[in-house]
């Protein structure tokens, strides 16, 4: 009860402060109101309410980007949890996993709300791409997952993303949960995460998680909400473009039981504690062009000078072959067969306990190589 007690205690929120109000400013999109600013204390309770929230600027056209926002509030007062899915906007499995969070959830028996950002990075989905793209003539596209809490509205994509934190997530939530796939290659049911914030590691623990890596970033959604003393973290499904639905799935089981945890849902909240938690990311890349065929699978145990991967020329002929640089465990494969070099084949990750005690107190970065590029 004691230990209990306690991973209760480093779960509980710091409180931060609610915005002031939600703002309509009178259009109606597909029978959707329009906001500029959620308050989701305004709403009522027992409500399904979708809206569109209006992110950034207008765009060349002189129009707005619209957000599509479900907010679900229960028949009592509760935790605020709130998914966002899509900040990467070519990672399918995260609006999949929404739109199903949603469909399991009946405000009928729920406290508290629930607040999913269905599309977060809508000129990405437009252009089917990760990044956010910019309507101008100049074509520099940004990580919308490194400008999360920035002060800066230089840019179109810096203002996009200070909308929708200062206005849509910042003061909707008590927990949050940032989803996410892998990029361009296979990937298992993971997490991004401070585990240097025992909350947000024990927050992890109610996924049925293969692995964790240790990764920190103030400006990524769940970074800047760590920041300010909610538990979130970036949950991998898998891989993008595919739908996968056996990660899906336990991405999903894991939501509810987040939910379940947070007393939103009935019912009793599962712990996993058999999370493979990593602190050193190590990749593979091609030092030629040519056709590249793993020989590992993602989540495959090896060891240091393992066969990861060969590498053919145009002729059939072996060119390279690649081998595992360190004991761990495979968390990433190439999805394509054609590499150049410079690109990534794959990754090994593992757990240094010297890394741990010196470099992650407090900062929650303690990767061989900067993770920023990654998520």
């Amino acid at each position: 009860m004691k230990k209990l007690a306690m991973i209760m205690s480093l779960l509980a929120p710091i409180s931060h402060h609610a915005v002031a109000e939600t703002i309509y400013n009178g259009d109606v999109i597909q029978g959707r109101k329009v906001i500029t600013q959620l308050d989701v204390s305004d709403l009522k309770k027992n409500t399904v309410t979708e809206l569109f929230f209006r992110a950034g600027d207008e765009m060349n056209t002189g129009q707005y980007y619209y957000v599509p926002v479900t907010v679900m509030k229960g028949k009592n007062d509760g935790k605020n949890v709130m998914f966002v899915a899509g900040v990467h906007a070519n990672e399918m499995n995260p609006y999949l996993t929404a739109n199903l969070i949603k469909q399991q959830l009946n405000t009928d028996t729920m406290s508290g709300t629930v607040t999913i950002v269905h599309q977060y990075n809508i000129p990405g989905l437009v252009a089917n791409v990760r990044e956010y793209v910019p309507s101008g003539p100049v074509k520099v596209n940004s990580n919308l997952n490194r400008e999360v809490a920035l002060s800066s509205t230089k840019s179109s994509s810096q203002r996009y993303s200070y909308s929708l934190w200062n206005h849509l997530l910042k003061d909707n939530a008590d927990y949050a949960l940032d989803l996410h796939t892998a990029n361009p290659t296979t990937f298992p049911l993971a997490a991004y995460s401070d585990l240097s914030i025992p909350a947000v590691k024990e927050l992890t623990r109610l996924f049925p998680l293969d692995v964790t890596i240790n990764s920190s970033s103030r400006t990524s959604v769940a970074g800047a909400y760590n920041h300010i003393g909610v538990p979130a973290f970036t949950l991998e499904i898998g891989s993008r473009e595919v739908y996968e639905p056996q990660w899906i799935n336990q991405a999903l089981d894991g939501a509810m039981n987040l939910l379940k945890f947070a007393k939103v849902v009935d019912g009793e909240a599962k712990r996993y504690p058999d999370i493979v938690d990593t602190n050193v990311w190590l990749d593979v890349t091609a030092e030629r062009g040519g056709f590249v065929v793993p020989k590992v699978d993602v989540l495959d145990q090896v060891k240091k000078g393992d066969l990861m991967f060969v590498q053919y020329d145009a002729f059939g002929e072996i060119a390279k072959e690649y081998h595992s640089p360190a004991d761990g465990l495979v968390i990433q494969v190439v999805q394509t067969p054609m590499a150049e070099a410079g690109s990534q084949l794959g990754s090994v990750v593992y757990f240094d306990p010297a890394k741990a005690l010196s470099d992650n107190v407090g900062s929650g970065s303690v990767v061989v190589k900067d993770l920023a590029a990654k998520k």
